[in-house]
């Protein structure tokens, strides 16, 4: 997807919740970004397959702590996009 720093706020979340929908092997549509993960069934495995996934996808490093107390979508991209500068 190129250069993170110009990635913007609705692509990163929807590679998010791509990337949600895959390890719950649900369909993308399902997962409402404004919904707690853990209610979607989001248990510490999973996310830190994610937080594995999002580490590669935008080359920054992500305290797990501070990015399992986000806990939405919603909040989750905006803790990354405020870690990658934008």
């Amino acid at each position: 997807m190129g250069n993170a720093t110009t990635i913007s706020n609705g692509e990163l979340q929807t590679w998010l919740i791509d990337r949600i929908a895959f390890y719950l092997d649900k369909p993308a549509e399902s997962i409402d970004p404004a919904v707690e993960l853990a209610r979607y069934g989001v248990d510490s495995v999973y996310a830190i397959s994610i937080i594995s996934d999002i580490e590669d996808h935008l080359q920054v490093e992500v305290d797990l702590d501070e990015a399992r107390r986000r806990e939405t979508v919603d909040s989750l991209t905006g803790y990354l996009l405020d870690l990658i500068g934008r």
